[in-house]
């Protein structure tokens, strides 16, 4: 991927090891086999240079006038709201092309700025540009809309489980079970910057929206209100964004954007490479899974580092069912 041979690799990690950026340490499991690891130096340099790198991509980015981004912690419903979006703003049940090219993620550095920035200019019809970045550390130009998307963040982590899983599975050895992880989750301090879906990040991303909520350039959305009433919350959303809801395709659109349909739409609507379960990535969907995991104890530990994280009136509305 990097063009370079084997020699110039080992060339580089040892460079980066021999100043400190890099840690090597033995497998356990299978002494032949080296792993690779960051250095709180390392990580610390690394986490700089990517937030600078993110950031400068939001202020160098040109907006247009009635753009939408939808701004949400990861496994929150990301997805799901983009494809409200691209239904109303299209309104054809057959979309042209799968999410990721309509709907591209602007800070994915996976990808180089000039191919996001690229493929976003090429787009004639309004504009949904994904993120996973709070509102605080994005440019927040007058004519856009911000949608930001609250979910329960046992549920959330409980999916981000699952779908690290699917896209990096670790070896039988080093598995974890879901409640184990769930619990090292909710203790995990990490600052945010470094862990943006961390039970910090994740409530530093919410509360940073929710105490800007009175901007009319931002729409607040919970994941529970798309699960019990999809038809509304999309009148709700396109009402927002000055389009159009209703007519004799509504019930159409309202069908292609549920979860089941998006789910039994996989492979085209979030293809996620060939050795992965596109199918997957839409696990389940439902909520309480998080919870319903934890022991009484656990939960009242997740209780007592939310409200050390959030205000009050965002844990309402980001609990209840």
């Amino acid at each position: 991927m990097l063009g370079i041979s084997d020699r110039q690799a080992g060339e580089i990690v040892d460079a980066l090891v021999g100043n400190g950026y890099l840690d090597l340490r033995v497998d356990p499991a299978d002494r032949r086999r080296v792993r690779i690891g960051l250095t709180d130096r390392g990580r610390a340099v690394a986490l700089s240079l990517w937030d600078f790198l993110r950031t400068t991509r939001w202020r160098q980015f040109p907006f247009r006038a009635g753009d939408i981004v939808v701004s949400t912690p990861a496994k929150s419903g990301t997805t799901w709201v983009q494809m409200m979006c691209a239904l109303l703003i299209l309104r054809t049940a057959d979309l042209p092309a799968p999410m990721p090219r309509l709907s591209p993620w602007l800070d994915d550095m996976a990808c180089s700025r000039d191919e996001v920035f690229a493929s976003l200019a090429g787009q004639s019809h309004r504009r949904v540009i994904k993120t996973h970045t709070p509102l605080s550390d994005i440019v927040m130009a007058p004519e856009v809309t911000y949608i930001v998307v609250g979910r329960h963040p046992l549920d959330t982590a409980i999916s981000l489980y699952h779908q690290s899983r699917n896209v990096d599975s670790p070896p039988e050895q080093e598995q974890v079970s879901p409640r184990k992880w769930l619990a090292q989750w909710i203790e995990d301090d990490s600052p945010r910057e470094g862990q943006p879906s961390s039970l910090s990040g994740m409530m530093w991303h919410l509360s940073d929206a929710w105490s800007r909520r009175a901007d009319d350039r931002i729409l607040l959305v919970h994941y529970e209100d798309l699960s019990v009433d999809l038809s509304g919350e999309m009148t709700r959303l396109g009402r927002h964004l000055g389009l159009g809801t209703g007519g004799g395709d509504w019930a159409d659109l309202v069908t292609a954007a549920s979860f089941e349909r998006m789910r039994a739409a996989a492979d085209r609507i979030q293809p996620l490479g060939p050795a992965r379960n596109n199918t997957a990535f839409f696990r389940r969907g439902g909520s309480g899974s998080g919870a319903a995991l934890l022991t009484g104890g656990e939960l009242s530990r997740y209780h007592a580092r939310a409200a050390a994280l959030a205000p009050p009136d965002l844990l309402r509305w980001l609990h209840r069912r």
